[in-house]
């Protein structure tokens, strides 16, 4: 009896933890020299309230970039001195003519080198080819020395009343250097978690909100 007793508990506990893991997963492959990165989570929020913090984050890349360090990118900039690699934001402006967002950063390869004024050029908008689905998309059109191409979406898709599954993917092939300096294991510590933080901080915007206007 006993025995089926400690039998019976460790298989709820299994069960627990497995389902438990369900909400918040992250994964990574690698192939053809292209990292491909999936996060999703679960979130509790209006359509109206998910669409008007995916309305802010495309705005605020057009026409204020600082300002998503506030929130969208918190928590994202400056590393630390023992960090393998560190990423300075300088500057960024969007051409409304064409949508394209120049960016331009600095990225520090402790006691190694230093590249200076990496140009980024990025078309970030709102994907309204679903009805249901509310998504916004990031696309690299050019870069010099750090990247090859990019391109990643933050995607809603509705489950239930109020409910929602939060999908982010990305796909990032990197330029000749840093394909040799960021291994599997470097990008899992300098770009996976970036990838989770940035969508747990839309995730967060979209709760404060919901707060804010049920409290009226």
């Amino acid at each position: 009896m006993r025995k089926i007793f400690i039998v019976f508990t460790l298989l709820i506990v299994f069960v627990s933890t497995t389902f438990a893991n369900l909400d918040d997963t992250i994964q990574t492959i690698y192939e053809d020299k292209e990292f491909k990165t999936q996060y999703t989570t679960k979130l509790k929020a209006s359509p109206k309230i998910v669409g008007e913090t995916a309305d802010y984050l495309v705005n605020d890349f057009h026409n204020s970039t600082s300002n998503l360090f506030d929130w969208a990118f918190k928590g994202l900039g400056l590393q630390g001195k023992n960090e393998e690699i560190v990423f300075v934001f300088q500057s960024a402006s969007t051409d409304s003519r064409t949508g394209i967002t120049h960016g331009k950063f600095d990225v520090i390869v402790p006691h190694f080198t230093t590249f200076k004024n990496i140009k980024v050029d990025a078309i970030v908008k709102r994907d309204k080819t679903n009805s249901r689905e509310i998504k916004a998309d990031a696309d690299i059109i050019y870069s010099s020395t750090l990247l090859k191409n990019a391109v990643g979406s933050i995607t809603f898709v509705p489950t239930n009343n109020n409910e929602y599954q939060v999908i982010t993917n990305v796909k990032i092939k990197f330029g000749w250097f840093f394909n040799i300096f960021i291994t599997k294991k470097r990008y899992k510590s300098i770009v996976e978690w970036r990838i989770k933080k940035f969508t747990d901080n839309i995730k967060e915007e979209c709760l404060r909100r919901q707060n804010l206007e049920q409290a009226k």
